[in-house]
Order: structure tokens, then sequence, then C-alpha cells
């Protein structure tokens, strides 16, 4: 498939480049304790797709907690809602109609969770791609995975969870508690207010926390890359990783930041 020629020549340059950066990890006098290779990965938006089909699916929230959409190669927009419905418009992106009448997005409810994903599941998927646009009621947890596209996240409310990967993630105005696992792209996590936890590898990111009760404990590791920014951290330098803590406020939600060959930008708003 196209796309995994892609991510395997990708993956090949930055095996090269990883090569003929081993130097920086000989310990020699001088160095700057900043990598030689720097990456920029810019994420991949498909827009070759010419046919498309849409399903919408609307439930009340009535015993469900969770959710879990699952998509590639398109876009997701995820939001908080004052209302008690679930609604999810769901969007099969493809070359032909005729292709995408091989396709259906499945609904799954189990144990209080409901998901939704690409289906049915075969050897070999054409590039085809699932987008999402999606409103939860409030409080709900919710689980993202998504490549190869784009994440948008506006005024959430609750339990998040992204897994992303060569996307550009987007995340303004959350209350409540966020985790997100990315691979390569760009990432901005924007007024945050509650317990964080990334993890981020070969990309740019961008962090404002805005300013809560009980304030903030930080731990923040950065190998082969770099950390800016405004918050109270105390930083520790050796060879290509930097290791940071610090807290604001009481120090009550902990802020657990792990990033590699990448930038980390934190802060805190006024």
């Amino acid at each position: 498939m196209k796309i995994r020629r892609i991510t395997l020549a990708i993956l090949a340059l930055l095996t090269v480049l990883f090569v003929a950066d081993m130097r920086y990890f000989q310990p020699r006098r001088g160095r700057s304790g900043q990598p030689s290779v720097r990456f920029q990965v810019e994420p991949s938006r498909v827009a070759h797709f010419h046919a498309e089909k849409t399903q919408v699916f609307t439930r009340p929230q009535g015993s469900l907690s969770s959710l879990m959409l699952s998509g590639a190669l398109g876009h997701v927009e995820l939001r908080s809602t004052d209302g008690t419905e679930l609604v999810v418009r769901a969007t099969i992106l493809g070359e032909t109609e005729e292709e995408l009448a091989r396709f259906e997005v499945v609904e799954s409810v189990s144990n209080g969770e409901i998901s939704y994903k690409l289906g049915p599941q075969t050897a070999q998927f054409p590039e085809v791609g699932l987008s999402f646009a999606v409103e939860v009621p409030a409080g709900m947890e919710v689980t993202v995975k998504h490549s190869y596209g784009s994440v948008e996240v506006e005024d959430f409310v609750g339990f998040l969870r992204l897994l992303t990967s060569f996307s550009q993630v987007t995340v303004t105005g959350l209350q409540g508690s966020l985790s997100v696992e990315n691979q390569f792209g760009s990432v901005e996590l924007l007024d945050i207010s509650g317990p964080l936890a990334f993890e981020d590898a070969f990309s740019n990111s961008t962090v404002l926390l805005s300013p809560v009760d009980g304030g903030y404990n930080f731990q923040v590791d950065v190998t082969n890359g770099s950390l800016t920014g405004n918050a109270p951290l105390e930083k520790e330098v050796r060879q290509n990783m930097i290791k940071a803590q610090g807290t604001h406020g009481e120090g009550v939600h902990p802020v657990v930041i792990e990033s590699s060959f990448g930038s980390v930008n934190l802060n805190i708003g006024r």
C-alpha cells in the first residue's frame, strides 16, 4: 500500500540520520547538549479522495461511560456538550463510489463503552480514510486513535486520551484529564486545566496550561531535543538529556512529559 511504502521510506531515512548522529551520544567536551540532527516532519493530509460516504449515529448516553474512535487518513473533530446525547458523524473517504460501497462504519457496545471503526476487517485495506465529527456529553471518557491526518478538540470536559501518529493535533480548552501519545507531526495543547500525561517523539509540541486550584507538579524528560517556556522548572542537562521538575501552586495535579527528538514549549497562562 502506498502509505506503508511512504512510512517505510521515512523510517529508513530517520535511521540513516540517527546513525550519522551517533557521535552525539559519545561524551565529548564542548558539546552544547543539543542534537546535530533536527527533524521537521510535516503531517500528511490526504487531498486526493474523490468520493465520500457519511453515516450518522445518534443515541442517548444512558449507561455509556466511554467512547472509542479509530480512524486514519482523515480529520477528527471532537467537542463536549451540555446535552445527554452522543452524536457521531463518520465519513468514509475513497477514490470511487464503487470502492466505498464495500465499507461501512461499525458501531459496537460492550461494558459501557461504545466504539466506532472502519469495517469489515480484511487482510488488505485499500487507501480508504475515515473522518469523525463528534459531540459527546460532558464528563465522558474518550479515546481517539488516528494516523495520517489531523485531530482537533475544542471545549472538552471529561477524560481524553489521544493516540496519534503522523498527524497535526490541536486541543483547545480542556477541563479534566488529558493523556497524549504521539509520534511524528505537531501537537498544540492550549488552555489545558487538569492533569496531563504527554509522551511524544519526532514532533514539535506546545503546551499551555491554565492556572487551576491546587496547581501543578512537573516531571519532564526530553531526549535529543529542546525544552523552553515559562513553567517553573529546575533543569538538569546531561549530554543529550534534559530532566526538569518543579511545582506551581500546591503542586496537586501531575504533569508528566516525555519527549524524544523534538521540541517542547511548556507554559502556564496568566
